[in-house]
């Protein structure tokens, strides 16, 4: 009888669920506010809507942080450095969840700084490394819940709002539905820094996959590699219109200013990383193609199937260098053994119950 009941307290509340999210086509709704502009005061474009939220990614120290100290002093100051323009007004909070106090306290000054007030009364933030993993969100939440008039938030480290949300999916999916909630709720802007992988120039994980696929804006920052003052800052992929990129550089106080008419080097990392070109016996030249063969052979002149392919995985990856990175699939190096049979550069040869490959002599 229990189960009975709980079953149709489920089926009701989900019967008010979807009735609530039935779209009345006659409804007028205005399209949502604009949280901050990007351009000059002659060419403003929309870089955040109330909301939504968006992910500043990057690599390790391309100075991700510097952009969000910038983003938080134009929601402060309402303007920044005729480049950022926030017209809302209200309370604005930084979270940080990656590092020590003094350092969350120094950017913090810095913010005050670029905004041009010792102590504003519509700024705030908070650091949470420190404290459990577990109860991050909950902080978040109680200061949201508690904090009236809010206006813009950035979160520095969304990564570790959970124990671990790269591997696991529901964890990650747990930090995406607060974020959409939160922003939902307050009708604000909510900034968040997630790093790129170590390896490629890709979100980390899941959290990575499902901010990308929910995210307003994602934007990246890098370094310049032949100006290491400088980082350059694009739009990976914004809802709305994609904003011209720029550039900052640090001056001798430490503080961030933009670059004007900066061209960014060809070596500044792009969100994509670079196609590898694909492999194929058909279009190598018949010299690489001795020298694989020689290569494979050196050591063992007959060897069986598996040993064969194999051994070309390896020798084809050194030899054709630039052509494959690291090595190439199992199914290639078959290919592989499938040509040079086609084209009589290999023979197999039935040796009672086993058959082995030699090299055509």
């Amino acid at each position: 009888m229990k189960n009975n009941i709980n079953q149709h307290v489920t089926e009701t509340d989900i019967k008010k669920l979807a009735k609530d999210c039935k779209v009345d086509l006659s409804r007028s709704l205005p399209p949502p506010p604009v949280a901050m502009f990007i351009g000059q005061l002659d060419n403003q474009v929309t870089l955040f809507t109330k909301g939504n939220f968006s992910i500043v990614t990057g690599k390790a120290k391309s100075r991700k942080s510097f952009l969000i100290s910038m983003l938080m002093a134009t929601a402060v100051k309402g303007s920044f450095q005729n480049k950022f323009f926030c017209k809302s007004k209200g309370m604005n909070i930084l979270f940080d969840t990656e590092q020590a106090e003094h350092k969350v306290l120094q950017v913090s000054k810095r913010v005050c700084e670029l905004a041009g007030v010792c102590e504003p009364d519509n700024f705030n933030s908070y650091h949470l490394r420190t404290t459990d993993p577990t109860k991050r969100m909950e902080i978040i939440d109680h200061v949201l819940e508690t904090t009236p008039n809010l206006n813009f938030v950035a979160i520095d480290g969304i990564i570790d709002l959970a124990i671990d949300p790269i591997l696991q999916a529901e964890q990650a999916s747990e930090i995406i539905t607060k974020l959409m909630k939160w922003t939902d709720v307050y009708n604000i802007h909510i900034v968040c820094v997630l790093h790129y992988n170590k390896t490629v120039s890709t979100l980390l994980g899941h959290l990575g996959s499902f901010s990308h696929r929910k995210a307003d804006c994602v934007i990246e920052v890098a370094k310049d590699s032949y100006n290491a003052n400088v980082s350059f800052v694009k739009a990976i992929d914004c809802r709305e219109q994609e904003f011209e990129s720029f550039a900052f550089s640090i001056n001798e106080f430490g503080m961030p200013n933009i670059e004007q008419n900066f061209k960014p080097t060809k070596s500044i990392t792009s969100s994509k990383p670079p196609k590898q070109k694909a492999i194929n016996p058909n279009n190598i030249d018949s010299e690489i193609h001795d020298k694989i063969l020689k290569a494979s052979f050196r050591v063992f002149k007959e060897q069986s199937y598996a040993d064969l392919w194999q051994t070309l995985k390896k020798e084809v990856s050194v030899i054709c260098g630039d052509e494959v990175v690291d090595s190439i699939g199992d199914n290639k190096a078959k290919a592989f053994i499938t040509y040079y049979l086609q084209n009589e550069l290999i023979i197999k040869i039935q040796v009672e119950s086993k058959v082995i490959y030699t090299i055509n002599e």
